[in-house]
């Protein structure tokens, strides 16, 4: 628990964690609920599903709210934990009636989130390996020459 709540305020993967876990909640959230699974049933399966306990815990404390009557939007807002755009998009499905079709919008939005952040940790990792790499052939070839420059200092 402990350090599933620091990875997720890590700076750049926290936000990547929680993009991942919040499109695996709503794909398998919209499919339980579009194959005709009651809303509590689905969120103890989705809690099962998701990888991060910080937000399996939280998505616990949502369904003791539903349970309450307080809808699904509000207590996913309390949280904190769980993106603001996923979250209106949750209330909006729920007040136009069509929470399954949302929730599978929001996995889809989140999904190509993810690519695009993937994608630019990428393009940022290709140039520190490559200052890498040179950094340790330069401490080679330093370590090539002084072996040499020793040699040198013996013949004499």
């Amino acid at each position: 628990m402990v350090w599933d709540r620091r990875f997720l305020r890590l700076p750049l993967l926290g936000d990547l964690i929680a993009k991942v876990e919040v499109a695996r909640m709503s794909r398998t959230l919209g499919t339980l609920l579009g194959n005709g699974v009651s809303l509590l049933t689905a969120l103890s399966i989705v809690r099962e599903t998701l990888g991060n306990r910080v937000l399996s815990e939280s998505l616990g404390a949502v369904a003791a709210q539903l349970k309450e009557g307080k809808g699904l939007g509000k207590p996913l807002m309390e949280t904190g934990l769980f993106p603001k755009l996923s979250v209106h998009m949750v209330m909006v499905g729920e007040e136009t009636g069509k929470l399954q079709e949302m929730l599978l919008r929001v996995a889809d939005v989140y999904d190509r989130e993810v690519r695009s952040a993937v994608k630019r940790m990428l393009s940022l990792l290709e140039p520190v390996l490559i200052l890498g790499l040179g950094l340790v052939i330069g401490a080679i070839i330093m370590s090539i020459l002084v072996a040499i420059l020793s040699v040198n200092d013996l013949a004499m």
